[in-house]
């Protein structure tokens, strides 16, 4: 009977003949135990869920089948088995008074009993829940390090374990926080859409991969940051892309990048293989800029211009453009850096030394000055 009320009122079991047979066994194995309790051999603080409850609690789990079903559940079998003890007791007895006192015990005997069923078994779904997302997230974990590490996976079965296809093309994003009321996890979710993988790598830090065409940055709310690798295919293309986003992220934080902006590897490549060793990229660029290195006010906006006129292949018209000064004042700016003994623009492997140089040098002080 209780069976039957279930399978016609939650959706959930009646397309699903297996979960409605453990909705059945755990139905059983509850009446059978609520016998036990009206027979006096079983106390109500004794009470343990059967296993057959257990069970269904744990395939409902399992499945990512809302608690408020398994609830909804236990509230339909206590009204369908109380309608049937009352019917049973207008049949069985003729006092009016006596079926007045049965059905108030009854009543008394169905909400405590209801009450504690449903109690203790969505407490133990909780706790299937936890277990079983704590250990499909482990298995995640260690399957995503293990191919980020190199080690041979099969990746039909990898995919599998991941529920995500490791053949086809990905992006690679990071996203955390860097204040400690943010929820990376949300804005992930977000980011990456509802095809991603999403994997925790420490607090506050959530790796993603998905489709190219699924991820959508504008999706991030502003209480995380955002890095993303190049797409690329198949698992190479899962570490490449990946590596390539932990590089990003390690650019904007050495190089105080907007926080409100998701930040590319491709914008950032040139900038991220000349700092891969920091130290040793602060020591190339002081021995390339000489005087250049200095840290003060003028120094900085001569540094600032020099940059712009390499970028702009030694124009002094179109470097004036670029930061609203005349042509005039730039030459007057480079002869500055002559009289100082600083670099001058060249051409070939002497410029491009120092267009590093002066990216290397921008970066640490935007870094410095949290700009």
């Amino acid at each position: 009977m209780i069976a039957t009320v279930l399978s016609r009122e939650l959706l959930v079991l009646r397309e699903d003949p297996a979960l409605l047979e453990a909705a059945r066994s755990s139905s059983s194995a509850n009446l059978a135990l609520i016998v036990e309790i009206v027979q006096g051999r079983l106390q109500m603080e004794d009470f343990v869920p059967p296993p057959q409850a257990v069970a269904f609690a744990r395939e409902l789990a399992r499945r990512n089948v809302a608690v408020a079903e398994l609830g909804r559940a236990y509230r339909l079998a206590q009204r369908a088995l109380w309608r049937w003890a009352v019917s049973e007791v207008h049949e069985r007895i003729d006092d009016p008074v006596t079926v007045a006192a049965a059905i108030e015990g009854l009543s008394e005997a169905a909400f405590a009993t209801g009450d504690l069923l449903s109690t203790v078994m969505m407490e133990r779904y909780a706790r299937e829940r936890e277990s079983w997302m704590r250990s499909a997230a482990a298995v995640r974990g260690a399957t995503v390090q293990a191919i980020l590490a190199g080690d041979q996976v099969d990746v039909f079965a990898a995919g599998q374990q991941l529920g995500y296809e490791l053949r086809q093309e990905h992006q690679a994003f990071l996203v955390w926080c860097e204040t400690g009321d943010g929820i990376p996890e949300r804005c992930a979710a977000a980011v990456g859409g509802s095809r991603a993988l999403m994997v925790p790598f420490g607090v506050g830090l959530v790796a993603g991969w998905a489709p190219p065409a699924s991820i959508d940055v504008a999706a991030a709310d502003g209480s995380a940051r955002v890095a993303l690798g190049v797409p690329a295919s198949g698992v190479s293309g899962f570490c490449q892309s990946h590596g390539e986003a932990v590089e990003a992220r390690r650019v904007a934080a050495m190089s105080g990048q907007r926080a409100d902006s998701p930040v590319y590897y491709d914008d950032v490549a040139l900038l991220a293989l000349l700092t891969r060793d920091h130290q040793s990229a602060r020591t190339f660029a002081a021995r390339v800029l000489g005087p250049l290195a200095a840290d003060d006010k003028v120094t900085r906006r001569l540094v600032t211009t020099l940059l712009v006129v390499l970028q702009e292949q030694g124009s002094p018209r179109r470097a004036g453009q670029r930061l609203g000064v005349h042509e005039n004042t730039i030459a007057k700016r480079l002869r500055a850096i002559e009289a100082r003994g600083g670099p001058t623009v060249g051409s070939g492997e002497q410029a491009a030394k120092l267009v590093a140089a002066l990216m290397i040098l921008e970066a640490d002080r935007d870094a410095d000055s949290g700009t």
